[in-house]
Parts: structure tokens; sequence; C-alpha cells
């Protein structure tokens, strides 16, 4: 169900066969979603962010001013509401921890948000990433998301 975005992403005739097998042996789907639940803030946290993002060449970006270990979990969690969003192809929350600027970013595939922050020194594959940057003010983070959003548009738009 993780991995799948509970069989959104990703899924053909064997990840369904597996979940058959899975269920078959007595594998329960709400037992699962008890494991993957979130407290009331976390839950708030993510609200807040979905409500305040804007969206910037069909790109959802949320920014947190809020600095609490919480928002490790409602970062990537509102990353993945704001796919869906109608026309966001790709989303971005950034936020700071103990004065390191994360950016947690997601897509439905069409667009690579791996490559995006692999230019700002993080990682991931093409429908999530993530980078942590160093020295960098909330501002300047966004500042830099959107100059290489920018460019990985350009360079799509080349291809």
């Amino acid at each position: 169900m993780l991995d799948t975005k509970n069989f959104v992403m990703r899924t053909g005739v064997r990840t369904f066969e597996a979940a058959a097998f899975l269920r078959k042996l007595g594998a329960d789907t709400v037992a699962v979603r008890h494991l993957f639940s979130s407290s009331i803030e976390t839950y708030q946290q993510k609200s807040r962010l979905v409500a305040d993002a804007e969206i910037y060449n069909n790109c959802a970006i949320a920014i947190s001013d809020v600095k609490t270990e919480e928002m490790r979990m409602a970062a990537p969690q509102a990353a993945d509401e704001l796919l869906g969003i109608s026309g966001v192809s790709a989303s971005f929350v950034i936020f700071d921890i103990n004065g390191t600027i994360n950016i947690s970013a997601r897509s439905l595939g069409g667009f690579n948000v791996q490559v995006v922050l692999e230019k700002l020194g993080g990682g991931g594959h093409q429908t999530m990433a993530g980078v942590q940057l160093e020295g960098y003010s909330i501002e300047d983070a966004k500042q830099s998301l959107l100059e290489v959003i920018d460019e990985y548009i350009l360079n799509s738009s080349k291809s």
C-alpha cells in the first residue's frame, strides 16, 4: 500500500496478485491503515500546508514556518495530497528542521522531481525526492527551487 500509494502508482497484475496472496494469508488492510496513521498535530500541519500552497508552473509549492519534528511526517504527506489538485504535475514542500532547510517533492511521473532536486544536491527517484540545504533561508531555498523548476521546464520543452 505504501509503495503504490494505495494502489494508485506503479501497479500491475503482479501487484494485485501479491496483494491477493497476502490477503489470503490474513493480511488486514485496516491494520495497515492504523500502522500509517498520524497524530492530530501532524494532520493539522499537513492541512495547513495544503491550504497555504501556491501554484507555480503546474507545481504546487508549500512552505512551513513551523519548526517541529512532526513536520518530517506532515511534509511528505502534504506533498502527496497536493498532487490531487487539478493541473498540478509536481509538488514541493519546504520546511526548516533545526536550521536545515528540507524540501520534500512528489509527482505522478510526468514531472521528474529527482532531476529537479539533484540540481540542489538532493536525490530520490522520478516520483519522490528530497533535499536538505545547509546555509539557506526558507526564502533562498524557495527562490533556488523556482529557478531549478524553470530550468527543468525549459529543458523538457526542448526535448
